[in-house]
């Protein structure tokens, strides 16, 4: 298909601003048990929607289903499964260190592995090398600059958070560092292994776009799998939990009496599981959009444009509030440095697509 760098970014920022917004919904479940609400968000997100998408989007799912090797099912599912307890790991962080610092350090470290290791490997390939066919050009120099920019407008980012949590009041300190900070590390990492499962699902949506479905959303074929596996990994951790903290009645009624009821709870999971899945709906369409030369890039700009949104939303719920000038002023700078680097990737990846090759 012809490459739209501009709109593919556009997608993305739709993805972006999606995945910003699928942790909102837990501020209005405040009497769940925390693993409560994550699993039932999480069987939305990664079980139920994935699959329905898959078979309204993907013409004879099954068949292609059939005709595809097992191991690129398996591969994507298993690389899914370490995702799922990045995700996990991220939303624990959350309760201990709020959304923006969250964001921020984990994306950080996600958008670098990420964006990064597939140069180096890929789960269809193996061990490749290719700095020197991708960056041995002006756009190819151009997309690396707007990398090294988005990592960077990410970890001001990040430093800005670590800035407001040093000036709160140590008796009122809603977040805690030791917990949060290794919980958000881990999440950085193993998030970035959801890259490599959508790598590694690319000969099913491949297959899928040959056997009839749209281009476009041809990734919805192995969403099931790549989601299907972070799904398994929090339905085992969240059950622990579940049975250590004797909270199973509470799939049927809330603990304490409050507004909406459980009715509402569930949708507020609906709300969030939503969230999250189209975030890679749209990413799916951005990176097809992006071209073949630079669609690399794909994952630095969901990230960087996720932490843009998500500073946006800490603000929203006034993560900020207690905040000096001076955090502020630095989360801005690293916001407004997320922004540039995005216009630079998109800038430079237009030039690849368009520009005739010496």
């Amino acid at each position: 298909m012809t490459a739209h760098p501009l709109m593919g970014v556009g997608l993305h920022a739709v993805g972006a601003l999606s995945a910003a917004s699928c942790y909102t919904p837990m501020k209005k479940t405040p009497h769940w048990a925390w693993e409560i609400y994550w699993i039932s968000q999480a069987t939305f997100a990664w079980l139920l929607l994935p699959i329905l998408g898959a078979l309204l989007t993907i013409p004879d799912y099954f068949g292609i289903l059939a005709a595809c090797p097992p191991e690129v099912m398996l591969k994507t599912f298993a690389l899914g499964f370490l995702y799922g307890s990045g995700g996990f790991a991220f939303g624990l962080a959350i309760r201990y260190i709020g959304f923006s610092l969250t964001y921020s350090i984990s994306i950080g470290i996600s958008a670098a592995l990420g964006t990064i290791l597939p140069l180096f490997w890929t789960p269809t390939n193996g061990f490749v090398y290719q700095l020197n066919k991708l960056f041995d050009s002006t756009p190819g120099l151009l997309v690396l600059a707007g990398i090294v920019l988005a990592v960077t407008g990410i970890l001001i980012c990040g430093y800005a958070g670590a800035l407001r949590e040093q000036a709160e009041d140590q008796n009122q300190r809603r977040y805690s560092f030791r917990i949060g900070i290794p919980l958000t590390v881990v999440a950085g990492v193993l998030s970035s292994v959801f890259n490599f499962a959508l790598l590694a699902g690319e000969p099913l949506a491949k297959l899928a776009a040959e056997k009839g479905a749209t281009e476009l959303l041809s990734n919805n074929a192995l969403f099931p799998f790549s989601h299907g596996g972070a799904w398994a990994v929090n339905l085992i951790w969240c059950f622990f939990l579940i049975r250590r903290n004797k909270t199973a009645g509470q799939f049927f009624r809330l603990p304490k009496s409050g507004s909406g009821g459980i009715g509402f709870y569930y949708l507020m999971a609906l709300l969030s599981g939503a969230f999250w899945y189209f975030q890679f709906f749209f990413y799916g369409m951005g990176h097809l959009n992006l071209g073949e030369k630079f669609n690399f890039v794909s994952w630095a700009i969901h990230m960087s444009l996720l932490i843009l949104f998500s500073n946006i939303y800490g603000k929203v719920f006034r993560e900020w509030e207690s905040a000096s000038r001076w955090p502020k002023r630095v989360v801005h700078f690293g916001m407004a440095i997320i922004v540039v680097a995005t216009i630079i990737i998109t800038y430079g990846n237009y030039l690849g697509e368009h520009l005739p090759t010496p």
